[in-house]
């Protein structure tokens, strides 16, 4: 049998890890419950391909005159109209922030600014672009294609054109 004191410290000791043993039942309940869910009878559940898009362009920027424009996109996988085929032509990893400890050049594209909000093929993205240093402007330029095919008037940096 143990001293008194050795049983307290025994009990306490258990008491202490008991947070995280329910946490660790907890995560492994959470984890079992997950996983991919192939219920047909939701219909508006997304496939993995699909994507639905709000893309808001302002080519001068929120300082200029122009009004910015914003257009809906929603394609099915293997759509392929010309805005499906941009949409599905997007490098999420081009489109993702430039870490703070890159080096960009200094060079100004133009006052443009653009957002992507929804999903694409099935991803969560929500991006915001500019024009404004050498990384931005190359995250930017991945997103071209897909703005031109919504409106094809827009000229990347033409507001410094003019």
């Amino acid at each position: 049998m143990l001293p008194r004191e050795a049983r307290r410290t025994g009990r306490a000791a258990f008491i202490a890890l008991r947070p995280l043993g329910i946490f660790l039942v907890v995560a492994a309940l959470g984890a079992a419950g997950c996983g991919d869910s192939e219920d047909a009878s939701s219909g508006d559940a997304f496939a993995d391909g699909d994507s639905s898009l709000t893309v808001t362009l302002d080519p001068d920027g929120p300082d200029g005159p122009e009004e910015q424009r914003t257009e809906d996109v929603s394609c099915e996988d293997g759509a392929d109209d010309e805005v499906c085929q941009a949409v599905a032509g997007l490098d999420a990893e081009a489109l993702a922030p430039v870490s703070s400890d890159t080096a960009c050049t200094e060079i100004f594209g133009g006052p443009d600014t653009a957002s992507l909000e929804g999903i694409i093929e099935g991803e969560e993205v929500d991006v915001d672009l500019s024009r404004a240093n050498g990384c931005e402007i190359e995250r930017f330029e991945a997103a071209t294609p897909l703005l031109q095919a919504l409106f094809p008037d827009y000229v990347p940096g033409g507001a410094i054109a003019a």
